[in-house]
This record gives C-alpha cells, structure tokens and sequence, in this order.
C-alpha cells in the first residue's frame, strides 16, 4: 500500500479530531471479486496486521493483507472538502 504525502497530511488531521492513531483496513464483505475492504479510524484488532506506512499506523486485517498490496491513498479536493481517494486493488 502506498500513502501519498496529501493523503498522510489529511489522515493525520483526521486521526487528531477522533483521538485515534490508527487507520485500520478490515473485511466489509465479499462479492464476485473477492473480499470488499471497510476503511476507517480505529484501534487495531487483537488478530490485526500492523505496518507503518508513510509514518501512519495501519492496521490491516489478515483476510485482506495480500488483497491491499496494490491499493493507494491519496486525497482529493471535492465541493464539499477533502476526502479520500482509493485506487488500485482489484476490479472486475
């Protein structure tokens, strides 16, 4: 996974007002494609697959490790501010 400098900066912030220091990756659910993917501000899981990325606390549930290899954060300016962008990762 990368995380790009805008998307660190935006992360940090947003770490900051939930009083969280970890961005955690977990299991949504499935479709066609495989395992979906949940993004969010919260503590690691006990069974959780931690790394630092770009100085970010990720933690990464097992089911979704080899699935987010490909996958890159970024951020992007919309109408209504800020928010994060997710490319790469499977298709279909």
């Amino acid at each position: 996974m990368i995380i790009t400098d805008g998307a660190k900066t935006y992360i940090e912030e947003m770490m900051k007002q939930a009083g969280v220091n970890t961005l955690r990756f977990a299991v949504a659910g499935g479709g066609c494609c495989g395992p979906t993917f949940q993004l969010g501000l919260a503590e690691s899981q006990e069974s959780d697959v931690v790394q630092e990325i770009n100085a970010i606390r990720v933690a990464i549930d097992p089911e979704l490790t080899a699935s987010i290899e490909s996958i890159t954060l970024d951020v992007e300016q919309y109408p209504d501010g800020p928010g994060l962008v997710v490319s790469g990762g499977q298709s279909c």
